[in-house]
């Protein structure tokens, strides 16, 4: 299976267990023998963030790790202290969003396109987080509508996002509907409608090719607050190692 190590804990004397996000079978937990003992050839294949592909057997009750192919291990996020807090945080998510048995082809990617982004250093950790927020909401189907009005579908004027009809709806739209009685909605600059178009539709790969400015990404950050906390009543342990930046 493709995969990557979620996470890692000590079994027994010798052993651990692992969590695997795998392309083929979604989440799910393998022991792996000996991975404690010097000299293991499974040793590195039980370290968090290690991706490759790691060949299995069924046992009685869970998977066991037979061998594995490593392609990338990200030494990098275990030698920076912030890397790894929100490398936590985004496998904390993909752990949340996940199933077991379940292909993942699309979390699987995303994880290790972020991975690589934090390790290159180019864009701030930030503006990854909420690339990563943003896109792992829309492969779970729980996407934003951010082109055009969800009513009458006009793409020009002033639009607000209303979290309660999932996107845009234009001024008259918001009037006509009765939503502003029980929703303000949520206004966003030119700029970051199309930070978060670019993020909902470019390939995977290519995510992380651009930069915004510090009052965009400000702005962004915030947004994905608002968002996530209205789709999301889940608190994720991780986010209390991350510091809001000093802008």
């Amino acid at each position: 299976m493709t995969g990557m190590v979620l996470s890692a804990s000590p079994i027994k004397e010798y052993d651990k267990r692992i969590e695997l996000l795998t392309k083929e079978r979604g989440r799910i937990s393998a022991f792996v023998p000996g991975a404690r003992r010097i000299n293991s050839r499974l040793s590195a294949c039980a370290i968090p963030f290690t991706f490759g592909t790691y060949y299995l057997y069924e046992g009685r009750s869970s998977y066991n790790v037979d061998n594995s192919q490593i392609k990338t291990f990200f030494s990098e996020i275990a030698d920076d202290f912030d890397i790894l807090c929100y490398a936590s945080y985004f496998a904390e998510l993909a752990r949340y969003f996940t199933r077991e048995n379940v292909e993942a082809p699309d979390e699987l990617l995303l994880l290790y396109v972020t991975c690589s982004a934090m390790t290159k250093k180019q864009i701030s950790l930030v503006l990854i987080r909420i690339i990563y927020e943003m896109r792992i909401m829309q492969i779970e189907g729980e996407g934003l509508e951010l082109f055009c009005c969800l009513a009458c579908g006009t793409e020009k004027g002033k639009k607000k996002v209303y979290f309660s009809r999932g996107g845009f709806l234009c001024s008259n739209c918001a009037e006509k509907t009765g939503i502003l009685q029980r929703d303000k909605g949520y206004y966003l600059s030119p700029d970051a409608i199309y930070a978060l178009q670019f993020i909902s539709t470019t390939p995977l790969e290519r995510l992380f090719t651009f930069r915004v400015s510090d009052h965009v990404e400000r702005e962004l950050s915030e947004f994905m607050k608002q968002y996530y906390g209205y789709y999301l009543h889940h608190t994720f342990q991780s986010l209390t190692f991350l510091q809001d930046p000093v802008y």
